[in-house]
């Protein structure tokens, strides 16, 4: 069940990355993630006031609870502006691929090690075939990689970061549960972004009439489509392996850019669609070898 979740709650980043997008040319980058933070911290605040959490299976004494569990916020914000910086020097395409291969190395490290307070699953020479696969449907879908420059660090960087910030997002809601996880990761992004502002200092006036100009929809859809993210990937990390429930999350990221393209102007990217089946037959391969089939 929370394998099936993992693609849909990429459909849903690949929409909200949609929506951010068209809002962060309508408004300044900075001012853009400002409005969505504090749009998804008022919305989980309400939220939160009617329903409460339920207790986490795994409780963790007062204070005891690692302090970096809390920088998932912080860690977001930089992947939304280093995403936005590689999209427009690399293209979507291309920075989806260098991105799910910083995300894909970051998590079987995560994996192997068991860092972050994760489960180990060591990576036996088992693994390596289907690893590999994976890895070569990320480079179908990259297309040119011969494109250099320090857009394409910043891609793999955005990867890593996006997942640190999962890691740390879901080890926080194990302990404290999926509400309180989620209101951190707006109140710290939040925070984090407005003392960005402080040094950028956009103008207030031109930010009010970019944010009216926007809309509303533009305005809140990403904040509170966040909300559902953020919840969703809280209850599905702690039971997936960091590894498998990226390559799933990226499948239904795939899956939706495809169908938005073919909507639009762009038609329909076959060399996504053939990455996104190798990656398939990749994570099929990883399991049977690596002895998770049977669950």
């Amino acid at each position: 069940m929370y394998g099936a979740l993992a693609p849909l709650v990429g459909a849903l980043v690949t929409i909200m990355s949609g929506i951010n997008s068209k809002f962060s040319e309508i408004a300044e980058p900075v001012v853009a993630v400002l409005v969505i933070h504090a749009t998804g911290l008022v919305a989980i605040m309400v939220i939160s006031l009617v329903r409460r959490d339920k207790a986490p299976r795994t409780k963790v004494r007062p204070g005891r609870i690692p302090l970096w569990h809390y920088l998932g916020g912080l860690v977001g914000v930089g992947t939304v502006f280093s995403s936005n910086y590689a999209f427009s020097a690399l293209g979507a395409s291309l920075t989806m691929a260098v991105a799910l291969l910083g995300q894909t190395i970051f998590s079987v490290i995560t994996d192997a090690t068991g860092m972050l307070g994760r489960a180990k699953y060591p990576l036996s020479a088992r693994r390596l075939p289907g690893i590999a696969l994976a890895l070569a449907g990320v480079a179908v879908m990259g297309g040119d990689w011969r494109l250099a420059g320090p857009a394409l660090l910043v891609a793999f960087g955005a990867g890593v970061t996006s997942g640190l910030s999962t890691v740390l997002n879901a080890g926080l809601g194990a302990s404290k549960g999926v509400s309180f996880s989620v209101r951190a990761n707006y109140a710290v992004g939040l925070m984090t972004t407005a003392i960005i502002a402080v040094f950028v200092r956009p103008s207030i006036q031109d930010a009010a009439a970019a944010v009216v100009e926007a809309g509303p929809f533009l305005a809140m859809a990403g904040g509170l489509i966040g909300i559902v993210v953020v919840s969703t990937i809280n209850v599905i990390v702690p039971r997936l392996s960091v590894f498998m429930f990226t390559i799933l999350m990226f499948t239904g990221q795939t899956v939706a850019g495809i169908i938005m393209d073919a909507r639009g102007d762009g038609g329909i990217d076959v060399l996504k669609i053939v990455g996104t089946a190798i990656l398939l037959c990749g994570l099929g391969l990883d399991t049977l070898l690596s002895g998770r089939g049977k669950s």
